[in-house]
């Protein structure tokens, strides 16, 4: 098999029992990019044939045109490797963001390990700090952590290969200090596993477990300082939760009770009761919220939209110079506003109300239509609902674990790739959160890095976080199976289920 890129031939060796995609990925292809785990939905791992090209499957009609099948375009996760194989991979840009917010000393850094992005900061001596974020370069093997763990464990290289990929991009951050200066990483169980060496087996499958400490300085290969790495809580419960609540408590000087929600990839909730009670549990969200594994999601960047409103020339995107790509907040806030609409049912089927502003909608083949070729279809909208469904059953749970309510809830803290980007007023459109809840919210942005930050440099900081897991209890969600299958179905809707409803 031979690839074309850059203008350059390579010839690739090859495992004709997995798919195209994952073959391309272990040779170093698609790092960085956000694929969907091999879904059909993102198009990520398109590929165009020069010859030997396969016969389409259902998964290349839907996402391609005629013109293009005849062309050679294919979705590589849908194929196998066969030596007759001459295929180029598209240029695709990979989205990064970083500005310097002021050129005074590098007081510290820290660095957050999402399952979809990596984030990282450094403080300054003076105004700052400077943060950017860039794709995981992990997304190759799977948009979730389940696959990441599925692709380690079949071999010790596949191990290697993953927290090479780590290693590498948090060096390359750290490189943008030419000094060593104090450095946090955080993020969730998984990333920080691989990132350390440590046994994954017990986050993969039942009964969980964790696979080593954190909590500690630690030594990395390659990288020139210690860092510090705050403590995990379980095995779905991560340093990023640690550092999250040592932003909360310590700078925002949060006052209980209150509810901490961090919702990207993975969505952690905590109950906080006291200074020295904590209940927590977690949830697998998937990448949505980051806008991976959806028809036309994108990351936060330039000409992407993050929201829509409605205006006299019908549903219009928040900016003007929109590219047709959509963030996740983006697709949640078209939900929403088709919901409000009345041209979307609680079930997420599209319907057209007899009404002058529905008329304004295209609804056309069961999809709505906006500008020259995006379209929200049934396959998005089931994601969607998949988020609100996962999100609203970890509700739930931890409710009823405490026996709380909502109404005894006063301050709701959002942080994560849901408070970033999103309008609170949503939320209870899509049922994520009850009517009048959004009062009671307010948005942290990335409390994870911002705890890193101080971890990284405040000694006391890091003596609080260390005593954390002794205050934390955790509600194991993914191991009480029954409430999970009895339950999800019923959040299945864009309603809010208060935890007192009985199946």
């Amino acid at each position: 098999m031979h690839v074309l890129q850059n203008n350059l031939y390579q010839e690739l060796s090859f495992d004709s029992a997995v798919t195209l995609s994952r073959c391309l990925f272990e040779h170093g292809f698609f790092s960085g990019v956000p694929l969907c785990s091999g879904l059909g939905l993102c198009g990520g791992c398109r590929v165009i044939f020069h010859s030997g090209a396969p016969e389409p499957t259902d998964r290349d009609h839907e996402f391609f045109s005629p013109g293009e099948l005849s062309r050679g375009h294919r979705l590589s996760c849908s194929h196998f490797p066969d030596a007759d194989m001459v295929l180029e991979i598209p240029r695709r840009h990979k989205p990064e963001k970083f500005q310097w917010q002021s050129r005074d000393a590098l007081l510290a850094a820290g660095v957050d390990l999402g399952t979809t992005s990596i984030k990282w900061g450094f403080a300054h001596d003076r105004g700052g700090p400077s943060t950017g974020s860039a794709l995981n370069p992990q997304m190759g093997a799977g948009s979730e952590v389940m696959s990441r763990l599925a692709y380690a464990l079949e071999s010790p290289e596949h191990f290697r290969h993953l927290q090479d990929l780590l290693l590498q991009e948090v060096k390359r951050i750290l490189d943008f200090s030419r000094e060593s200066i104090p450095v946090c990483i955080t993020g969730n169980p998984a990333m920080v596993h691989m990132l350390l060496g440590l046994d994954i087996s017990g986050l993969a499958g039942h009964p969980y477990r964790l696979g080593g400490p954190a909590g500690d300085f630690f030594t990395l290969p390659g990288i020139r300082q210690d860092v510090f790495i705050p403590p995990f809580i379980s095995p779905f419960v991560g340093a990023d939760i640690s550092s999250g609540l040592t932003c909360l408590i310590l700078q925002e000087k949060a006052t209980f009770p209150f509810l901490f929600f961090d919702l990207g990839t993975n969505g952690e909730l905590v109950l906080a009761l006291g200074p020295d009670e904590y209940v927590c549990t977690s949830v697998a969200l998937g990448p949505a919220l980051e806008g991976v594994g959806l028809r036309f999601g994108s990351a936060f960047g330039e000409g992407v939209a993050t929201g829509f409103d409605f205006t006299q020339q019908g549903i219009q995107p928040d900016i003007s110079d929109w590219n047709g790509l959509v963030s996740g907040s983006g697709y949640l806030s078209l939900a929403s506003l088709l919901l409000r609409l009345g041209c979307m049912n609680s079930h997420g089927g599209f319907k057209r109300p007899d009404t002058r502003l529905a008329e304004k909608v295209q609804i056309q083949d069961n999809r709505v239509v906006l500008g020259q070729s995006f379209f929200l279809g049934g396959r998005d909208v089931e994601e969607i609902l998949k988020v609100k469904a996962a999100f609203t059953l970890g509700l739930d749970y931890l409710l009823k674990k405490t026996s709380m309510s909502m109404d005894q809830v006063p301050r709701i803290y959002l942080a994560g790739a849901l408070g970033e980007h999103f309008r609170l007023q949503d939320l209870e459109e899509l049922g994520l959160l009850p009517r009048g809840a959004f009062n009671k919210c307010r948005v942290l942005g990335n409390t994870s890095l911002k705890g890193a930050l101080m971890l990284a440099v405040d000694r006391e900081a890091r003596s609080w976080v260390q005593k954390l897991p002794q205050k934390m209890h955790n509600l194991p969600l993914a191991e009480d199976r029954d409430f999970f299958n009895a339950g999800f179905s019923r959040h299945m809707r864009f309603q809010f289920t208060p935890a007192s409803d009985k199946d």
